[in-house]
């Protein structure tokens, strides 16, 4: 659920949203998750990330598994960030129209980026070829995904990349 990489914890959990950072105010993340229709179970929290490139990530988290990292966190021994920031930095100033897909064991993120702008960003609970394929048809109702390049990373990133080149032309996979 969180993988540590040095002091960093990232935050696996499709219940997450983005807010620009000069919206963001400490204390109001709940508020964040409940006005994007998310609300807390009994056993979660809300806990944000710290804010990168404009951008800070507010998750629900179950509190059993936050509690020991909480006090490293408030001490500043950690920080916190989220795959959804990842897949949002890796397309940035990649190419002109990119869609970047993120793959973990449990969940999808993904990121569309045109012309410098980015476009959406999504976590969802279900990373299956299908679920994958419906996202990329939905988002073609607004753009023309055929036209942009799509970035898969992550673990079966590959046999994902495969299926999809019988759709998209541009797909590859990447570290």
């Amino acid at each position: 659920m969180m993988p540590e990489t040095g002091n960093s914890v990232s935050v696996d959990t499709a219940r997450t949203v983005l807010v620009p950072s000069e919206l963001y105010r400490k204390g109001e993340e709940e508020a964040f998750l409940r006005f994007n229709g998310m609300e807390l179970a009994a056993d979660e929290i809300a806990v944000a990330s710290d804010e990168r490139d404009g951008i800070v990530a507010v998750m629900a988290v179950p509190g059993e598994t936050w509690e020991p990292l909480k006090e490293r966190y408030e001490k500043g021994e950690a920080t916190v960030t989220s795959p959804l920031l990842d897949v949002v930095g890796a397309g940035r100033g990649r190419r002109k129209r990119n869609v970047s897909i993120l793959l973990t064991a449990e969940n999808l993120y993904v990121a569309v980026w045109e012309n410098g702008k980015l476009r959406m960003a999504e976590a969802m609970p279900d990373n299956s070829v299908d679920t994958i394929l419906y996202c990329l048809q939905v988002m073609g109702r607004d753009i023309r995904v055929s036209k942009f390049d799509i970035d898969i990373s992550g673990p079966g990133a590959g046999l994902v990349a495969a299926n999809l080149r019988r759709y998209y032309k541009s797909v590859r996979t990447v570290e």
